[in-house]
């Protein structure tokens, strides 16, 4: 039987915990055929939210044909370009059928060029709500000349009118370097944030998920859950499903522990390999963030955690930001992207 807190499956009905403002906006982006960018650590709830978007567009009788691209196993021009040719020819060739001036494309030689403006051309012609949904759109920078590709892009979407373009990804680093960094897109996007689930939301859907199979959670133990994930939802539905195999009645904080315990040794081989990636300094860099250092241009600090000097410090941030280990907020804080890793650095790592 699966359990009320399904984490493999996108979050639908009472499971969508929150975000309706950020859903109902991301609807009216869609209508209004507004490139938007969603990007997040992984389990941070990006498919959920945009399936919530759809169906909430469907209820309105707002009908749109959603055409789905993931870039996980995309490598080259050459296959993203295949890519929108299976999906979209199908399409010309509908429109083509009944269209008094068909368009005029030569599906025998396709260019990425080509490619790239189908969703429009159908859409200008036909008048159809085309969307255009990206996942893994960091993996882009993977093409040879992935930079120079992206600004192609960039150029030929730019004009595009008549689709909407939904783009996610879940290496925070590089969508952030794409869309932050590089600007691309910059002057016809919207970045929408995804924020981690709120304490109180969190606690009362857990509350009422243990409810519902006949069990009882404390609000304490909630808290405690809703604290270790820092309010990512896949983890949160993770841990408590766990917890929910582990108890036949009520939820403490041992069968909590023993829930988190669970989920590290399932990922202690990635852990460890993550670790063993890092040089002696990053790793003491690791150690300072873990410790909660937000600054580390001081004599004492540099000292401390023998990170040498400032200029070797920038160094090292650098690396660790492009291993995806933490990322930096607007003012230079750093943050561990995984809440369990983070976790799993206190309990099993630095002790």
């Amino acid at each position: 039987m699966t359990s009320y807190f399904d984490y493999t499956t996108i979050a639908q009905s009472e499971k969508f915990i929150s975000r309706a403002k950020e859903a109902k906006h991301l609807a009216e982006n869609i209508k209004n055929k507004k490139f938007t960018v969603i990007y997040s650590a992984p389990g941070y709830g990006k498919k959920s939210l945009v399936d919530r978007a759809f169906q909430l567009l469907k209820r309105e009788g707002f009908q749109t044909e959603v055409f789905t691209i993931d870039l996980f196993n995309v490598t080259t021009a050459d296959q993203l370009t295949e890519i929108y040719c299976n999906l979209f020819r199908p399409l010309v060739e509908e429109v083509n059928s009944t269209a008094i001036m068909p368009l005029n494309v030569n599906f025998d030689k396709p260019t990425p060029t080509l490619a790239l403006n189908l969703p429009n051309a159908v859409a200008s012609l036909s008048g159809r709500n085309i969307v255009v949904y990206f996942k893994e759109f960091q993996n882009l920078l993977n093409f040879e000349k992935g930079e120079v590709f992206l600004k192609m892009m960039e150029k030929e979407l730019s004009h595009h009118s008549g689709v909407t373009y939904i783009v996610t990804g879940e290496q925070h680093n590089r969508m952030r370097y794409i869309f932050e960094d590089l600007r691309l897109f910059y002057t016809f996007s919207e970045t929408m944030e995804v924020s981690p689930l709120e304490k109180k939301d969190t606690v009362q859907y857990l509350q009422n998920g243990f409810m519902y199979t006949g069990k009882v959670i404390e609000e304490d133990t909630a808290a405690a859950l809703w604290k270790v994930t820092r309010g990512f939802p896949w983890f949160v539905n993770r841990i408590a499903a766990t917890c929910d195999t582990l108890s036949i009645g009520y939820i403490n904080k041992k069968i909590l522990d023993g829930a988190i315990e669970d989920f590290l040794a399932k990922k202690e081989s990635r852990y460890r390999f993550m670790m063993s990636q890092l040089t002696a300094n990053q790793v003491n860099f690791v150690r300072a963030v873990c410790d909660g250092v937000e600054r580390f241009s001081s004599a004492e600090i540099l000292r401390k955690y023998k990170l040498n000097s400032s200029a070797n410090v920038f160094r090292v941030k650098e690396a660790v930001y492009k291993k995806e280990v933490v990322t930096f907020d607007k003012d230079d804080r750093a943050s561990f992207i995984d809440p369990l890793f983070e976790h799993w650095l206190h309990t099993h790592y630095f002790v």
